[in-house]
This record gives C-alpha cells, structure tokens and sequence, in this order.
C-alpha cells in the first residue's frame, strides 16, 4: 500500500475512528464507577478527548475539566471535538507540573501498561491533585500471555513479523505481561497512595470488520513500538501484515484475541 499509514503511526492519529475496536467499549462503565456528579475531572492519557466528551455531557454542571495526553496531535484532535469545554495539555504523564487545582475525580484509562515501571511515579501526582474526597478511576489490562510474557498485541505482530520472513523473537520490546502487571501488582502500587474502594473485570474479545480496520487500529493504539523493529523501509509492509495476521486469527478463532480489562476505584489515602 502507498498510504500515509507510517505517518499516522508516528503521529498516533485517527484514533477517532477505529477506537470503538477496543477503548471506547469501557466508557459507560468507567463513568459508572464515580460516585457523584463531580465539578471538576482530570483525564490523564485523554486520547482524542471522547472520554472527557462523555463524561461532560454526563455531568454538564462540571466547572472545569482539564485533559492531558502525549500525543500532540491528538491533542489537537481533542481540542477539534470538544470545543473548548475542556483545558488540554500536552505532556508526558511521568513529569507532569503542578497543576493549580484539585480533582474530584481523575480518570486513567487504557494507560497504564505504557508507563511501565514507573506507574508508581504517577500515581504519586494524581493523589496529589484529588480533592478531599476525590476518586481515582482507572483502567488496567491483563491479557492470557505465554510463559515469556507474551500477549494481547504482542502475539499479532509476532504473526505479522513472520509473515514478512522476519526474525519473530520481539527483541527489544517489554512483553505485554511485564507492562500489564498482573492484578495483584498494579494493587500493590495503587495501595502505596490509595485506597482501593471498587475493582471489577471483564473479559472481551477484540475484534475488527477487516484486516484494513485492524491496521488502522494499530498504528493509531501502538504507533510505532512494534514496527520499529523493521527498517524504516520495510515499516509500511509491517502494518500490512498486522491487518492480515488479525484476519486470519479472526478466520481461526472468530477474534483476533481476548482481553481481561479492569476498572477500578481508589481513594487517596489519609496523610
């Protein structure tokens, strides 16, 4: 393909329009868990900004809503769809500044296994911006692995590596398993700062209408991190690969794979 596939997976755009493959799902139940109507929200890794967009539309009395994200170019695509309703701001999560507020609640979704193995550094922020009372709502993921770690993405661009007659070891990238934590550790770093109040699961099955669909998917969820391990003339072959591993194990198993998603919601602890 001639498209400017490597581009958007650089940019990590068009994530608007392929995120209901995965993210999107867990809207509705993440607002679900907060408590009470707050007056003011944080989203740290806001994305494009459809979790704020929900959330405001919810709780349209919301004062202030602030949006963080490390892409800058979907913060500029957040900024297009929520119309100045919400202050957006381009950082990496890991050295954030002080912000001149406290949060009622502060959301965290689909985040946390890319800022692995400093997540605790994050968390040590956010309690500091919850307001008394405030809610720490987050999203984790916990996919079926192999004994290496491997799982979730990581097993579709291993197919795809092999599809183009590339070495399929995943040499250089932290498997899944070790970036997820299990459920048990992602407690053990929440309860340094919160208190864990609610934590449900569910398991879903990711799933895409085609190999072009799963393709766009990637680069605009995992940009570059997998396909970096390519030349970069052999990257745009990569994606396309990607969207013909998924088609296949759609063909085989009816998914591409499944998923254990968790939500939970912490307090911060007394000081």
């Amino acid at each position: 393909m001639t498209d400017d596939i490597l581009e958007r997976a650089r940019t990590l755009s068009g994530y608007d329009g392929v995120s209901r493959i995965r993210q999107a799902q867990d809207h509705d139940w993440v607002l679900s868990l907060v408590p009470r109507a707050p007056r003011t929200l944080l989203d740290l890794g806001c994305g494009t900004g459809a979790l704020l967009g929900a959330a405001l539309d919810r709780w349209p009395d919301t004062v202030r809503a602030v949006g963080v994200d490390g892409s800058a170019h979907r913060v500029r695509e957040a900024g297009a769809r929520l119309a100045g309703r919400a202050e957006l701001l381009t950082g990496d999560l890991l050295s954030l500044p002080a912000l001149d507020d406290r949060f009622d609640v502060a959301f965290m979704t689909s985040v946390l296994h890319w800022l692995h193995p400093d997540e605790e550094r994050a968390f040590a922020w956010i309690a500091t911006h919850l307001a008394p009372g405030g809610a720490f709502v987050l999203t984790t993921h916990h996919p079926v692995t192999d004994g290496a770690g491997f799982g979730g993405e990581d097993v579709v661009a291993r197919d795809a590596l092999r599809l183009l007659d590339a070495p399929a070891h995943l040499s250089g990238i932290v498997p899944m398993g070790v970036r997820a934590r299990p459920v048990a550790g992602v407690r053990a770093l929440l309860e340094r700062h919160f208190t864990v109040e609610e934590s449900y699961e569910r398991t879903v099955p990711v799933r895409a209408e085609g190999a072009g669909q799963y393709r766009d998917f990637h680069a605009a969820t995992f940009g570059t991190y997998f396909s970096r391990l390519l030349p970069d003339d052999r990257q745009t072959d990569f994606f396309d690969a990607v969207g013909r591993a998924a088609a296949a194990r759609t063909a085989e198993h009816g998914e591409v794979y499944r998923i254990t998603v968790r939500a939970w919601r912490a307090v911060r602890r007394p000081r």
